[in-house]
């Protein structure tokens, strides 16, 4: 691996699951993609390698860019169960940023009916101003 040089997908696929890839290589290989803003590649080496530091990095990063699919993938690959209020936290990030399709799905895993019916009124809000 003497190159910073990304993997195709079926490199990518052969180290992941064909190889028995040692934990160094894939954690390498995860810090590259993590480098190149790949995250959800990234997601896939850290959890292969079981790097619990990247892993919290990746679940990190994904709270403060209100991406729901990515928290959950950290937080399975990591063992842990999320609470409420940490779907809240992500769905709250993600809707100040505009992701609202993030943050609905966030807040799907709260079951809670005023946060969502709050972020339906928000959304709507927010492109009547946008149709104005």
């Amino acid at each position: 691996m003497g190159t910073n040089k990304l993997p195709d997908y079926r490199l990518k696929q052969k180290l992941l699951y064909i190889d028995k890839t040692s934990p160094a290589t894939l954690i390498s290989y995860g810090d590259m993609y993590l480098k190149a803003g790949a995250l959800s590649d990234a997601l896939d080496f850290y959890a292969r390698a079981a790097h619990r530091a990247g892993l919290e990095k990746i679940k990190a990063l994904a709270l403060e860019q209100g991406d729901a699919f990515l928290f959950q993938g950290a937080a399975k690959a990591l063992g842990i169960s999320l609470a409420a209020a940490d779907w809240e936290a992500v769905a709250g990030r993600a809707a100040d940023l505009g992701k609202y399709f993030f943050a609905r799905r966030a807040l799907e895993k709260t079951n809670s009916t005023e946060l969502i019916e709050a972020l339906a009124a928000k959304m709507k809000a927010e492109e009547a101003k946008q149709g104005a």
